[in-house]
């Protein structure tokens, strides 16, 4: 009789244990389903909340510009880009290698072409050392293969970014590429024939009568390469303003509530890049400066319409 109690006891107690593990499983995918049913809804409150509160005023355009800055950040391929830059830039320094000594050989040319304006001034450059005169040959050769190379440069560097352009095409690129060699040409001839030959004889003016003027060649030259450089990277304005509105970046108002503060750099970049300090030199670079930018403007404005022209045609089709 005891064997058949404990036989039973026993079988109670496994059934009590089999309903309390069943319970226990039962807790465990109740309190799953719980847990995933709360990461659905924090997912879904972010959303709620920006459907229900959308930004007003000057934030929608801060919290769109910021949308766009990230999005296109987001998009860029670092290594890549880097592996393609170091693949351009050695064809490049091959190139230019190779175009440096024909430039060399026409270096007299080239000198006499751009001492031309200080000469006129009935003065002479000055060469302080002995090896002088062939480093400014080599300075010349170096500097001309440079603006030889300009029209693959600003491929190579369109070749590299235009990937995450968004609406790219062939004749998008050929357009784009085609003004930057322009634009960056014209603000080396602006260099030429505008501000140098005014720009010379306003510095020599300055000059005292009791003063004897010894200019360094290497130091005009070196002040002649750099201003047009500056100059021609300035000219790309429009159209890295251009870029960057199409890929929402920025905008044509951001640009014209900023401009007090984008003239006060000009003027800031006019002072540093020419040589005296006087209003009118500065003035002979940031007043072309201040018109790019409002020509900047003007185009970025364009391209928003454009882009609000296509908008009813996207979503009719």
């Amino acid at each position: 009789m005891k064997k058949d109690d404990d036989k039973k006891t026993s079988a109670k107690k496994k059934s009590v244990a089999r309903k309390d593990a069943g319970k226990d499983t039962n807790r465990k995918d109740t309190k799953k389903k719980n847990d995933l049913q709360n990461i659905k809804k924090k997912k879904s409150q972010p959303n709620i909340e920006a459907e229900n509160n959308p930004p007003h005023g000057e934030a929608v355009d801060d919290s769109s510009a910021n949308k766009g800055v990230m999005d296109f950040i987001g998009s860029i391929d670092l290594i890549g880009y880097l592996d393609r830059f170091r693949s351009k830039l050695i064809v490049t320094a091959i190139l230019f290698v190779i175009i440096m000594p024909t430039a060399f050989y026409f270096s007299d040319i080239l000198l006499d072409y751009i001492n031309k304006p200080f000469i006129a001034t009935g003065n002479k450059l000055n060469i302080f050392s002995m090896m002088g005169g062939f480093m400014l040959k080599l300075k010349i050769s170096a500097a001309a293969s440079f603006f030889v190379l300009i029209p693959l440069i600003i491929y190579q560097i369109w070749s590299i970014f235009s990937p995450s352009m968004p609406g790219r095409s062939k004749l998008f690129s050929g357009i784009v590429v085609t003004i930057s060699i322009l634009l960056f040409y014209g603000g080396v001839a602006f260099t030429f024939f505008f501000f140098l030959p005014e720009a010379i004889d306003i510095m020599i003016e300055f000059i005292h009568e009791s003063f004897k003027t010894t200019i360094g060649a290497d130091n005009y030259l070196g002040f002649i390469i750099f201003f047009s450089i500056m100059m021609g990277v300035f000219f790309e304005t429009p159209v890295v303003i251009y870029l960057l509105t199409r890929m929402g970046i920025i905008t044509p108002e951001t640009l014209s509530k900023k401009r007090k503060y984008a003239i006060l750099i000009i003027w800031i970049i006019a002072a540093v890049i020419t040589p005296q300090v006087d209003p009118l030199s500065q003035a002979l670079v940031a007043v072309p400066l201040m018109i790019i930018y409002e020509i900047s403007i003007i185009i970025s404005k364009l391209v928003v319409r454009g882009k609000k022209k296509k908008e009813p045609q996207g979503a009719q089709g």
